[in-house]
């Protein structure tokens, strides 16, 4: 999903070989996350942060999360004040 120069992945592979490890929003540029939530199938929600630097590890509470699709909700906000809300499924593929 592209909007506004960000990237969002539809994938992650977190097996430590420094590609694709993390699911982050690409080319974040001048813009801020005011909220990054993922929640697994059942609504749980299994990572949050709202800073730019920080991507989910397919971890919750240190134990690594099945293969699957999970949901995200990630709120973005822009130099010009607006903001934007993204809904959407990533694919964690191990």
């Amino acid at each position: 999903l592209k909007y506004r120069d960000v990237n969002i992945p539809s994938a992650f592979t977190p097996n430590g070989d420094g590609k694709n490890d993390l699911f982050h929003v690409l080319h974040i540029g001048h813009n801020k996350i005011q909220e990054f939530r993922v929640f697994n199938r059942w609504g749980e929600e299994v990572f949050y942060t709202f800073d730019e630097r920080q991507g989910w590890d397919g971890t919750f509470k240190g134990v690594p999360q099945e293969m699957g699709v999970y949901h995200y909700l990630i709120r973005i906000a822009y130099p010009d004040g607006t903001a934007k809300m993204f809904k959407g499924d990533v694919t964690l593929i191990r």
